[in-house]
């Protein structure tokens, strides 16, 4: 267990740093780049060296700290600390990477006082809360209801749509489900229960990965969206995954490989296929290169130690 909970933090990291250079490109660009097959290894990116990662797995670790710190606290106490997190690394010298809109404006309102609730972006339905969410459901394996909770909560910092909200919880249920190994269609049913009393917009969205699997990538891709909003991100992660569960490159490349926000959708497969598969599963290279690896190890065994499974 305790290599899936690695393989979760780490998987999500590569896949963002995977997708950090073809993040708002269009695949056909991507390919003329980097030949037929698109993006197939950690590349330099302007002044970025190979294996760096984005504003994804920035988020992610600040809220997978923030979690830790405050452990069996109330919500306000663990939101407070979710706050002063984002706020840092919201001014931190190292956020210079493509960071969302919405995530710096919540930030930049907790900043100023505005309470936790109310900070987001009402409207937003972008996948800045579903890119950040999965040490949710690392720290709260199976327990879905703190999971929902949870993944609402650390959403309206930031983005206040029900899509967002759905999106959050949908990312840290699914690592929860992978973390149990479930079939993987089971897992896409998990996912879509838990959403669609949040957002019946979400869940419509998200049950289009039934159809997409019977077509091609491209086709699939095409057909779930860009992953700039929150339903699309997470659907096409989730297709991403389901296309290929038991192999985490695949996965990682075919998300990082896709038209929009790329780095975004290969930080969500990353994370879940890594759950699923654990540590191992990652190629070597991809583990021994990306940024900071050491502190992801090191953050994924406190996570897994913290959950008690």
């Amino acid at each position: 267990m305790v290599d899936r909970y690695v393989g979760c933090i780490l998987g999500l990291a590569v896949g963002d740093a995977l997708g950090f250079p073809t993040e708002f490109m269009s695949l056909d660009d991507i390919r003329s780049r980097y030949g037929h097959d698109g993006i197939s290894d950690f590349v330099s990116y302007h002044r970025f060296p190979l294996g760096t990662f984005t504003d994804d797995t920035q988020m992610s670790c600040a809220l997978a700290e923030a979690l830790l710190e405050t452990r069996g606290a109330d919500l306000d106490t663990v939101m407070a600390a979710v706050a002063r997190r984002f706020v840092s690394w919201s001014i931190a010298p190292d956020n210079n990477r493509a960071p969302g809109m919405s995530c710096l404006s919540g930030c930049r309102a907790l900043a100023a006082g505005v309470p936790w609730r109310t900070s987001g972006v009402p409207d937003s339905k972008g996948c800045g809360s579903a890119m950040r969410s999965a040490p949710i459901g690392l720290l709260h394996h199976g327990d879905l209801a703190a999971i929902d909770a949870l993944g609402q909560a650390t959403s309206l910092p930031t983005h206040g749509h029900a899509c967002a909200l759905a999106g959050s919880v949908a990312t840290a249920v699914a690592v929860s489900l992978a973390l149990d190994g479930v079939e993987p269609m089971a897992l896409l049913d998990g996912v879509l229960a838990a959403t669609e009393p949040i957002s019946t917009e979400f869940a419509r969205h998200l049950g289009r990965v039934h159809q997409a699997l019977d077509l091609d990538g491209d086709q699939a891709l095409a057909l779930l969206g860009d992953g700039w909003v929150a339903e699309e991100a997470v659907a096409a992660a989730l297709y991403c995954f389901l296309a290929s569960p038991r192999d985490y490159r695949q996965t990682v490349l075919r998300a990082a490989n896709s038209n929009g926000d790329s780095d975004s959708l290969a930080c969500i497969a990353g994370a879940v296929s890594g759950a699923y598969n654990g540590l191992d599963a990652i190629p070597a290279a991809w583990r021994e290169t990306v940024e900071k690896s050491d502190y992801l190890i090191d953050l994924g065994q406190r996570l897994w130690a913290a959950s008690g499974a």
